[in-house]
């Protein structure tokens, strides 16, 4: 598998979540009726498809399309596709209009994936892993060999919002979190602009000061954060607990 394929893939998801905070995932594979050994066809049909639902949902689009031929003479397209989960929420029409768009294209034929649509949401750790890890589908190496000169990963840019600040982790982590490590970041700075450090030990300030004690609930919910299973269930137990404790 690909790393910078994959750090690729994060890094569109990011974008993506910097305009909206719901974003549509869907898939579907391309099958063209002729071989092409090079990627000129498949590179003119993306861009009138991201052309095309760009003004039909009036939403930005992010593709990525993985070109794969194993034993098969022709090649074959994994495609991606990232729109606004506020513009749609359900597959078949973009389905459709990719599968007509396609045959009109290339004569060619598509083929439907078992659940071919997700929806990540912006700060909801759970699921953007989940989409994630389908996408790494795309990254896979195997299946690639007979891609010849032919790039096996395509995808188009997208710049992020203007105010998104790929210094924090709010794409990944519960934003209630994000927002107790910024400001105990900022905290340290101000403690450490207001007491300076002797002379022998001035250096380059230390950037995060996450080593701060957190309060046992705030751990408990990072820790939560931190795991693809729902534990929830574990702030009301203690919740509960404290209410038993104080009667």
């Amino acid at each position: 598998m690909s790393k910078t394929v994959v750090n690729t893939i994060i890094s569109d998801y990011e974008i993506m979540l910097s305009h909206y905070s719901r974003v549509f995932v869907v898939r579907i594979e391309l099958h063209p009726n002729t071989y092409s050994a090079d990627n000129k066809v498949i590179k003119q049909f993306l861009k009138q498809l991201t052309t095309f639902l760009s003004g039909e949902y009036q939403s930005k689009v992010i593709y990525h399309c993985a070109r794969e031929q194993d034993t098969s003479e022709l090649e074959h397209y994994h495609l991606e596709l990232m729109i606004s989960a506020h513009k749609t929420n359900y597959p078949e029409r973009i389905l459709s209009l990719v599968k007509a768009m396609w045959e009109m294209h290339t004569s060619g034929t598509v083929a439907y994936v078992d659940n071919p649509f997700c929806i990540v949401y912006r700060g909801n750790k759970t699921s953007l892993k989940q989409a994630i890890y389908r996408s790494s589908y795309l990254a896979k190496e195997h299946t690639k060999e007979l891609n010849g000169k032919a790039c096996g990963f395509l995808r188009n840019k997208l710049k992020s919002a203007k105010n998104f600040d790929p210094t924090t982790d709010l794409m990944l982590v519960d934003p209630d979190i994000t927002f107790m490590k910024n400001r105990r970041e900022q905290a340290f700075k101000i403690a450490q602009a207001a007491k300076p450090a002797p002379s022998a030990q001035i250096g380059k300030l230390i950037k995060y000061g996450w080593f701060n004690t957190l309060s046992h609930a705030q751990q408990l919910k990072e820790c939560i954060a931190s795991r693809t299973t729902n534990l929830n269930h574990l702030l009301v137990q203690r919740a509960q607990r404290t209410v038993l404790t104080s009667c």
